[in-house]
């Protein structure tokens, strides 16, 4: 699968990004079915401007009418009536249709998103932060939605508004485009001008507001340690100079604002002065020598408001060109992803593991993450017969929890082969596999609902009377009903009302709830105080028999309970024996124990026995 590439400092150059045709392209085409409402309301769009332009010219022949005093006041409005009408009902009309069909097309691309996210292995999520994918989901969503909706609909209002009221001007008498010949180019390079700069400017206010607002969150969240070293001057100051900084980019925002818009006031006054002076001039002077034919008071009126026309879009056609290229480089981060395939996948038939016995062998395995990783195991094999009980045990980095994410396949080896029951796990389909496993990983992570949810999550269907007979079972069944609301307890986002000792708690007793063949324990009772771990610990001998279960664990009391312990270091089996035997040899395992017990009691008997053995 292709890596992500794009990072926070890149994303801060997004307004320079050149405008994509092809990606423009392809954002249409993510409105699936309803691209043909965005054509309908493009007619819709040019029937407006025509009716708005059209008043225009009713407008004018209204000024050169001599009957105004006699003629009847309905015929002189019913045209506009009519008109605005037509321009209100179709505009309504064209924006409720682009917004519609951008409302449900961003839905449906949020979906896939959403649905990809889902499908791409465990490797993508450990070098993507969660934060940048959700960003990616709501951030830049929105601005393909206002991309979709607003920026095309406008788009299509300008080019209609411009290109009609060129064509009504020069109608009239080409001549009178020469005061829109120079004019515009003015505007519209000014209005680059201002916002590339300000582009610029805004960026650099962005990046050192995040700054001011993550070095706030930082002293905030450390407050007990910034009082407790008296670092509260400290602080102030860094604070104070991040400060200066947002102030001095907003105070430079400020100044380009200030100078900006009181220049394009400028240029259309000027321009306004220089239109009904040419036209006053054409009108006394023009019939004859400039124009075929005389310029009458009413075409002056029609000219300067169609100028006014080609005027104003083209001034905020430099912010749909900003929102083009903000929708561009949101839209490829989206496809990126979209795009992406998974590292896992499964293979073109695959296997149905309907009822795994739980035999897992290691065939000369090497893993790394990435080509230009270290390697983690090397030459690995490995036996584990079903029902098995093996403990992993090593330092931190020796392959613990590799083997772990190697046996439920989220993971794919580097070299050889992982089997169950004599089959390779790429040739399983994942879905089955993950079915006929249990996995508490080292964080137990608890979904928004309450405590019965979470703990049917892999299997909804059982009731909550199958739930509490296994809660009995695991020995959790006394510290839910401890709870304020027992079983209907509610758990906020994550499981962040809850300590860890009780989501691993709930995690171990959810895994054990489908009645697993193969039970994988990442640190298991980690942060479990001493009585409810004694409590578990009795469970867990139960539920270990009839199973294979895998435990990394640094807790001798976990340790010890298994049938078999593995000792790596650096991706190899150095040591494998039960916890007597090995302790017996006094090797890597005898090391490992005393460093992990230190001085206490455990480590002292196991000096006298290492010595009585000897």
């Amino acid at each position: 699968m292709k890596r992500q590439t794009i990072s926070e400092e890149q994303e801060n150059q997004d307004a320079e990004r050149p405008f994509s045709l092809k990606l423009a392209l392809r954002i249409f085409a993510s409105t699936g079915p309803y691209k043909w409402l965005v054509f309908l309301g493009c007619v819709l769009v040019v029937i407006c401007v025509f009716a708005d332009l059209e008043m225009i010219n009713q407008i004018g022949k209204l000024v050169n009418r001599d009957d105004l005093m006699t003629a009847p006041l309905f015929e002189l409005i019913i045209p506009f009536i009519i008109l605005a009408l037509i321009n209100r009902v179709t505009g309504w009309s064209q924006w409720v249709l682009a917004s519609y069909a951008g409302i449900r097309s961003i839905a449906d691309l949020r979906k896939n998103f959403f649905v990809k996210l889902q499908a791409l292995s465990k490797g993508f999520y450990d070098t993507h932060k969660s934060g940048w994918l959700v960003a990616r989901c709501t951030g830049d969503m929105g601005i393909l939605l206002d991309f979709v909706t607003f920026c095309v609909m406008m788009l299509g209002v300008f080019v209609a508004a411009i290109g009609m009221a060129v064509v009504r001007i020069a109608q009239i008498s080409p001549i009178l485009l020469l005061p829109c010949i120079l004019t515009v180019p003015a505007v519209a390079t000014l209005s680059f001008w201002y916002k590339r700069r300000m582009s610029k400017v805004q960026r650099f206010a962005r990046k050192k507001n995040s700054d001011l607002v993550a070095n706030m969150a930082e002293s905030v969240k450390g407050i007990r340690v910034v009082q407790a070293f008296s670092r509260e001057r400290q602080n102030l100051d860094v604070f104070n100079k991040l400060n200066m900084v947002s102030h001095d980019t907003e105070i430079r925002i400020a100044r380009l604002n200030a100078l900006y818009l009181p220049t394009m006031d400028m240029i259309g006054l000027l321009n306004t002065t220089i239109v009904v002076a040419f036209g006053s001039y054409l009108i006394h002077y023009g019939s004859g020598s400039i124009l075929s034919h005389a310029l009458t008071p009413g075409d002056l009126v029609s000219y300067i408001l169609f100028m006014n026309v080609i005027l104003m879009p083209i001034r905020m056609m430099v912010d749909l060109y900003s929102m083009s290229l903000r929708a561009m480089a949101a839209a490829e981060r989206i496809f990126e992803i979209i795009d992406a395939e998974p590292e896992i996948m499964d293979s073109a038939d695959p296997v149905v593991a309907d009822s795994l016995e739980g035999r897992i062998t290691f065939d000369h395995v090497s893993f790394r993450y990435g080509p230009d990783e270290p390697p983690v195991l090397q030459d690995f094999s490995l036996d584990i017969e079903a029902g098995e009980t093996v403990a992993l045990v090593g330092e931190t980095g020796a392959g613990k929890t590799t083997v772990a994410g190697l046996i439920s396949r989220f993971y794919d080896v580097t070299e050889g082969s992982v089997l169950i029951d004599g089959i390779d796990v790429r040739n399983y389909s994942q879905d089955s596999l993950h079915e006929n496993m249990g996995i508490v990983p080292q964080e137990g992570f608890l979904f928004t609902g309450t405590v019965l949810d979470n703990l049917r999550l892999r299997a909804p269907d059982m009731t909550a009377t199958e739930i509490e007979n296994v809660a009995r079972r695991v020995g959790t069944h006394d510290a839910i009903l401890s709870l304020p609301d027992g079983y209907n307890t509610s758990i906020l986002e994550s499981g962040g009302s809850m300590s860890e000792g009780q989501r691993q708690l709930l995690s171990i007793t959810r895994a054990l709830a489908a009645d697993p063949r193969i039970l994988v324990l990442d640190e298991p009772t980690s942060s479990l105080d001493v009585n409810t771990e004694s409590i578990l610990q009795k469970a867990l001998d139960e539920l270990f028999q009839d199973r294979t279960t895998i435990v990394i664990a640094h807790r001798l009391s976990t340790v010890r309970r298994a049938d078999r312990i593995v000792v790596l270091d650096k991706g190899r089996i150095v040591e494998t024996g039960n916890h007597d035997s090995l302790i017996g040899k006094k090797g890597a395992y005898y090391r490992y124990v005393l460093q992990s017990e230190g001085a206490g009691p455990s480590a002292k008997f196991l000096e006298r026995k290492g010595e009585k053995n000897d």
